[in-house]
């Protein structure tokens, strides 16, 4: 017995020795060998190659300046406030990427806005107030440049891309813009202090430039949210039924948020 143990103990030594040598040689190899796209694409902090364009949609929060001879005549007449032409509206946009951080974007935007108003200083004769209703329409097509500080991710290999979290950005370009601007309602003559009923509209296209700030926040993989500030600057000219006045301004802060996806 003491001889059978004296051979067995060598032999189980080494095959034990052997089994961990080849334990160990097969775990390094796997770990050099090379990760395939499918086995990238399963790891959820990694996209295939860098994404190349993102669309967004989503909604905004428009504060015109309502500035210029025009709103001031019309607010000193009537109950109204540039406050009154804030409005909702809706943002699609589309960013290329033509640089490690640079984008070429362009976009579309719709708002509007109607607001009750009444003469401050005249009353019709029954004692009732002398209304209308004035309606500011906006849609505009807007292409610039944006600039990403940070980037937009981090490229780990040929295949292998890893995105930012939070991607924040600057930019400016150019707004074409189209308005509509009406009064509809009852008005005073001040030549007899008559009462009547008419509409007077204006619209026509107008273009300037615009800044911009925000960010991207990565929601999950290609799908994110972002942050939009922007200020435009536009002056408008106005048709017949507003002549007199110096031109409509159009130029105001307009606040965005929406879901966007990376491809």
């Amino acid at each position: 017995m003491i001889r059978r143990c004296l051979v067995l103990v060598p032999v189980l030594c080494t095959s034990v020795c052997l089994g961990t040598a080849r334990a160990s040689d097969d775990a390094a190899a796997a770990a050099a060998a090379p990760r395939t796209p499918a086995s990238i694409a399963r790891t959820p902090d990694f996209l295939i190659g860098a994404p190349k364009a993102r669309l967004g949609v989503g909604g905004s929060w428009l504060m015109p300046r309502a500035g210029g001879d025009l709103f001031a005549f019309v607010g000193d007449q009537l109950t109204f406030e540039p406050s009154d032409l804030r409005s909702r509206g809706v943002v699609a946009d589309l960013a290329v990427a033509i640089g490690p951080r640079v984008d070429l974007v362009t976009g579309v935007e719709r708002s509007s806005r109607s607001t009750g108003t009444e003469y401050r200083q005249f009353v019709a004769s029954n004692g009732q107030p002398i209304t209308q209703t004035t309606r500011l329409q906006q849609t505009g097509v807007t292409l610039g440049l944006r600039y990403l500080p940070l980037g937009s991710g981090r490229r780990i290999s040929r295949l292998a891309f890893i995105p930012r979290r939070v991607t924040p950005y600057v930019g400016a370009g150019a707004t074409a813009g189209f308005y509509n601007f009406s009064q509809r309602g009852q008005f005073v003559d001040f030549a007899d202090r008559s009462i009547f009923t008419d509409a007077f509209v204006s619209d026509g296209w107008t273009f300037g430039p615009f800044v911009q700030g925000g960010a991207e926040l990565q929601l999950w993989k290609r799908l994110y949210v972002s942050v939009d500030g922007r200020y435009t600057w536009l002056h408008g000219a106005l048709d017949s039924d507003f002549s007199g006045f110096d031109g409509i301004d159009l130029a105001g802060f307009r606040a965005s948020t929406g879901l966007g996806i990376a491809f």
